[in-house]
Formats: structure tokens, C-alpha cells, sequence
């Protein structure tokens, strides 16, 4: 990236050094390349000589075959702007600390091209931080986006740890949620903890007030002194030790006031017990359990509360295989600029369709199902298999998905493809287009059968549809592709229609640029 400005600067005799380089995307398929630079606004437009004279030298430069498009934007130095690109810093590299982050927290002063930024955090997250690192790594990242020299300096508040990230407004199927029993002998910190604890495994992102039970182990005591505010040089406890249930285990962390210091010296490893606290992203970037309560307790024979489809996915073996889709289409020379929005980038999804024998799921069957994986905004994986029927499939279903009973005479048992859908679904948000009211009620009910239950979180992605701005005379998956230009070759065909779908939830997810 500096040579290509040093050789601009070098041939021009310093004409351009106001320039910066924010970004250079090669696009094979198209056979386009695309610059932009970035200059200061108090610099009037860049006239169509200067323009002209930057595109035959770059061409030259890069001994291009392909087509070049340079665009020049001005860098404003608006405080709104770098309050944005500050949180969207810590949304990309340091997604822990987004809890305790808003714009309250951000200032910002310039003079010229000198910005100084303060960031307000919580003593407790300041105490485990490198803030060093932070801050270079902070200034680096806003040091391409402007021309400006940035100070950044990270300033204890006073506030106590927050509570967790906002839930994204988006519509969900609830499902209950499974607890199970244990003895309670002693309360060591807080109230009394009701209700029935729930399983380690079911907790698979951010979430409020969670009662967990299990024993602990490799617990530790670090004391750190406060270093600003109020309790300014005065010593405070952190505890973090491992909770392990039947299901799974989670790292935990209880910030100790001294009143309960002996609470805790008094636990051992190997301990069993039922806690209230939060889950959140940790500092280390995992699901950590922030403790807030704790009894002592004893375990009621945990196997028998576990549900049966444990025995039944150890005894299965895979007989669907999901195949990894290459990204061919773009590369950027420096870094990649994310076209969706957090949900997007901050969640994996799993996209399915089925095709069946019939609409009613109480007589009709699964032959065929279709899935693709999203991932950092991209579809990386996909699934597809058809599934044998106990009964022929009727004629006027065959030719609507064109599956014949001769495609599907040596396909494996609905309930084994069933099985490897469940696992590789897992930490997913299952998305379909109506699969609230068609979809889910057959994958349901063969899950049920044997055993197995599909806990995710779910987003109907018709439902997003109706909820957008999209202007269309009705809500089929073929009039809603065609309106967003997405092509659906072969409909009613589970795998095109997954793949389908996926591309209308990300379209709709896109980031709106000017």
C-alpha cells in the first residue's frame, strides 16, 4: 500500500502527498479494479486533469488488464462519524467489550488534523486489559479511515458492569426452555436462586439472569489495585474458575467485594454448585458466565435428567456430508469492508427448505432437504440429500418438484438425515422462507420422533420480507428474488430454494451506503 503512494509522490514530485489509499478491491469475474483515496477537506474537489493524470500512471503502475475506477473521498473529521467508526472498531477486533461501550462513553476534541479521543470503561474491565495494545491497535485502525493524527487515552468511569447486549428486534419462535433438579444445602452469596437450574449446552449466546449448576474447577484469585475514582488504591478480588455440567462446560467470573471474600476462599475445586448470573462475550472472546449468586449444592444422578437424544446422535453414524463452497468472486488487496449490518456479521446461520409429499405434516413426508451455512456474511457450506418415503410420492407432487420415486429409492431414512442436519445446525440461527408455518412443523415432528429437539434460535425470513420496505404484489420466494435480483433456477427444488433465501436475507441485511 506505501509503495504504491511513495512511487505517486516520487513521480509527481510530492504533487499528491495530501493523498491517502483507504482501500484497492480487484474483482476477477468483472475484471474490474477499484481504487479509492482518501483527502482532507479542506482540499477543494480534485479536478478532472489531476484525475487523469493518476489513472494512466496507476495503470501503468500495475500493469493492469483489467478495467480501473478510482474513486477520491473527502476525509471529514466529524465527531458522529469516528463515535461510529470507534464502535464499529470494537464491533470487528474487540467484540467483548461492546457491553460496555456506547456513545456516552466516546469523546472527541480536533484541532486541525489533531483528534483526541477519551473512552470511558469500568474499572473491572480496565484492570484486565492491555491497554497499550488497545490503544495502538485502536489508533492504527482510525489512521486509515482518516487523515488525522489521533490520541487516544482510556479513562475509568464509575459505572458497574453492565448488562448485556441489547437482543436484535427480530422475530423468533420461543422454546421452552429445559431445567432440571438439584439439592440445595447452603446459600455462600446472595438470595435464594429459584428456579430449576438449565443445561450448559442450551446456552449458546448472550443472555440475562441464566441459573447453571455443575462443579467447578481450576479456580483462581487475582487482586488487582483500582487505579482511578472513588476507590482509588484500594484492592479488589476477581475470581474465574470452570463450571461443568453433563452437557458442557463455561468459564465463569465473579468480580468479589471484600464482604464476600470469605465466601469464596472457602470453595474448593470439585465443589458443586447453582449460581444466577449473566452470560455474556468474554474478554477472551468466549461465551464467560458472569456470577452473581452462589448456593452450594448437590447433584440429583445428572443422567437421568438429561434428554434422550444424546444416546441416540452418539450411536448415529453421518451419512450426509456438507460440501464447502469456495469464494472466488472478490478479493481486497488490504482488508475487507463488511457489506451487512451486525446481525449479519455477528451470527451464523443456517438457511433450509423442504420439499414433501403433501402440505399437511401430519400425513406427508420429507423427501428432500436443502440448506446452505452462512458465515462473516458469506455462504460457506451446503447441505442437501433427499430421504426415502414409507409411500409413493403422489403424481401432482412430483410435478411440482420434479423428485421421482426412482430419485429417491436408495436415499437414506428421513431420521438419519434428520440427525446430521441437527448437528450441523448447531450455534446456528435456523432461517427459511415460511418455515414458521410449513417447514419447521415437519422438521419438528420427525426430530421428535427420535428424540431430538431443535433449540435455536429461528428467523422466518418471509416474515423479514413483510417487515421491509420491499415493494411487491405478493410474498412468494419467486416474485421477492426477482424484485431483489436474485436468480432461482430450478424452484421447488430444497436446495435452490435454500440457496435462494439465503441471498434474500443478506440482501435485505445490507448496509445502506450513499
Amino acid at each position: 500500500m506505501e509503495s504504491l503512494i511513495e512511487k505517486l509522490n516520487k513521480n509527481f514530485n510530492n504533487k499528491y502527498e495530501y493523498l491517502k489509499l483507504l482501500e484497492i478491491v480487484y474483482d476477477k469475474n468483472i475484471m474490474l479494479c477499484q481504487i479509492t483515496f482518501l483527502y482532507p477537506y479542506q482540499i477543494e474537489e480534485m479536478n478532472q486533469s489531476d484525475r487523469l493524470e493518476i489513472q494512466q500512471f496507476i495503470q501503468k503502475f500495475f500493469s493492469l488488464n483489467a478495467e480501473l475506477k478510482i474513486k477520491y473521498k473527502k476525509s471529514f473529521l466529524d465527531e458522529k462519524l469516528i463515535k461510529n467508526d470507534i464502535i464499529r472498531y470494537f464491533l470487528e477486533n474487540k467484540k467483548a467489550l461492546l457491553p460496555y461501550l456506547n456513545e456516552d462513553n466516546i469523546s472527541s476534541t480536533y484541532h486541525d488534523q489533531n483528534v483526541d479521543i477519551e473512552i470511558k470503561l469500568n474499572q473491572d474491565v480496565l484492570s484486565l486489559l492491555d491497554e497499550k495494545d488497545l490503544i495502538t491497535s485502536l489508533k492504527e485502525y482510525l489512521q486509515k479511515l482518516y487523515i488525522a493524527i489521533f490520541n487516544i487515552n482510556l479513562i475509568e468511569n464509575e459505572e458497574k458492569l453492565p448488562q448485556e447486549i441489547v437482543a436484535e428486534d427480530i422475530i423468533t419462535t420461543k422454546t421452552k426452555t429445559q431445567r432440571y433438579d438439584v439439592i440445595v444445602e447452603k446459600k455462600l452469596i446472595g438470595d435464594n436462586i429459584i428456579p430449576k437450574p438449565e443445561f450448559i449446552k442450551n446456552n449458546k449466546k448472550p443472555k440475562l439472569s441464566v441459573i447453571l449448576s455443575g462443579f467447578i474447577d481450576n479456580i483462581n484469585q487475582k487482586k488487582f489495585i483500582i487505579k482511578k475514582g472513588k476507590n482509588a488504591g484500594k484492592e479488589k478480588s476477581l475470581y474465574t474458575f470452570n463450571l461443568k455440567d453433563v452437557t458442557g462446560v463455561i468459564e465463569c467470573v465473579y468480580f468479589c467485594p471484600k464482604t464476600h471474600e470469605k465466601a469464596m476462599e472457602s470453595l474448593e475445586n470439585e465443589n458443586y454448585l447453582l449460581m444466577l448470573g449473566d452470560i455474556n462475550i468474554g474478554l477472551n472472546n468466549k461465551l464467560t458466565y458472569y456470577v452473581k449468586k452462589i448456593t452450594l449444592a448437590s447433584p440429583i444422578t445428572l443422567n437421568e435428567n438429561l434428554s434422550k437424544d444424546d444416546d441416540f446422535l452418539k450411536s448415529h453414524k453421518q451419512i450426509v456430508f456438507p460440501e464447502k463452497i469456495s469464494q472466488n468472486s472478490q478479493s481486497n488487496l488490504f482488508e475487507i469492508k463488511n457489506q451487512y449490518d451486525e446481525f449479519i456479521m455477528n451470527n451464523k446461520f443456517v438457511v433450509f427448505d423442504l420439499e414433501t409429499t403433501g402440505l399437511d405434516f401430519e400425513n406427508s413426508e420429507i423427501i428432500e432437504i436443502g440448506a446452505v451455512k452462512i458465515e462473516n456474511g458469506k455462504i460457506i457450506e451446503r447441505f442437501s440429500s433427499f430421504s426415502k418415503p414409507k409411500y409413493p410420492i403422489p403424481i401432482d407432487v412430483q410435478k411440482i418438484n420434479n423428485i421421482t420415486n426412482e430419485m429417491v429409492e436408495f436415499a437414506p431414512k428421513i431420521e438419519d438425515v434428520i440427525v446430521d442436519f441437527y448437528n450441523w445446525s448447531q450455534d446456528c440461527i435456523i432461517s427459511g422462507y415460511n418455515i414458521i408455518g410449513f417447514d419447521m412443523k415437519f422438521l419438528n415432528k420427525v426430530a421428535s420422533k427420535i428424540g431430538i429437539k431443535f433449540e435455536n434460535e429461528i428467523i422466518d425470513t418471509m416474515i423479514v420480507v413483510r417487515q421491509s420496505n420491499l415493494r411487491v404484489k405478493n410474498f412468494k420466494l419467486i416474485t421477492v428474488t426477482k424484485a431483489l435480483g436474485i436468480n432461482l433456477l430450478d424452484a421447488h427444488r430444497a436446495y435452490n430454494d435454500a440457496e435462494a433465501t439465503a441471498k434474500v436475507l443478506l440482501e435485505l441485511h445490507k448496509i445502506k451506503t450513499n
